[in-house]
């Protein structure tokens, strides 16, 4: 577990923590599969248990066997049968085709609604994600943050690795981050829900980490975890 006196800025991922694959989509790239699907509760669970599936892995995002397992553990929460699976798979494809914002569009209000108290108790705030190089349009239009004045909350920088052209877990994608905030990697924590790009990243790059972890499936994991960042707001500046 990371200090809390000794944290003096905090970094957020996007995925998993502001927001997290939309059912919709998911739905329809499978609609011609006759499947019988889980209500939306299964479809929140299903990203997180997709998250748990890859945590000990020790491949890199960019094989394809990765994703393979992080979807076969997702069709399996939302009601997917084994047999249906391969199926499933070859629908969903269809999904690595369109843009991020089209499937990750499910805010997680809860956890955007929290962010005020980081900022009410003036904590430096910036974003970090691999994504597609809209993360700035992302998070404007679920009214999370931006960069310098406008209507949500303001961070120091907003990083996009399609925009760098690094990605977690390469510790290099932090330094924007630390520069903007002025701050060093050992007093900066790292916000995200993914072992491999998220925790290992964070740690190489220097920085105490925490997962969110709203399901408790890396209890086995010796990493900081909360079940969202109300619960992270609680640790650093005291329970509401």
């Amino acid at each position: 577990m990371f200090d809390p006196v000794a944290i003096d800025a905090v970094v957020f991922d996007i995925g998993g923590v502001f927001l997290v694959p939309h059912p919709d989509p998911v739905r329809e790239a499978l609609a011609s599969i006759n499947v019988a699907l889980g209500d939306d509760d299964a479809f929140h669970r299903a990203h997180y248990g997709g998250v748990h599936a890859v945590s000990a892995l020790d491949i890199p995002e960019t094989d394809p066997a990765f994703w393979r397992h992080y979807v076969l553990a997702y069709l399996r929460e939302i009601g997917v049968r084994d047999d249906q699976a391969e199926s499933c798979l070859v629908a969903w494809a269809s999904l690595y085709n369109q843009p991020v914002q089209v499937t990750w569009r499910w805010p997680q209000q809860h956890n955007i609604d929290a962010l005020a108290r980081f900022v009410v108790a003036s904590m430096p705030i910036a974003i970090v994600s691999n994504n597609d190089g809209t993360a700035p349009e992302q998070m404007r239009s679920f009214g999370v943050c931006q960069v310098g004045d406008g209507p949500f909350h303001s961070v120091a920088a907003i990083v996009d690795s399609g925009t760098v052209g690094v990605a977690k877990p390469d510790p290099a994608i932090f330094t924007p981050a630390l520069e903007a905030l002025g701050t060093v990697a050992s007093r900066t924590l790292y916000v995200g829900d993914m072992v491999h790009a998220d925790v290992r990243g964070a740690e190489a790059a220097g920085m105490p980490v925490v997962q969110i972890d709203p399901y408790r499936l890396h209890e086995s994991f010796a990493h900081a975890r909360v079940p969202h960042l109300d619960a992270l707001a609680d640790l650093l500046f005291g329970a509401a």
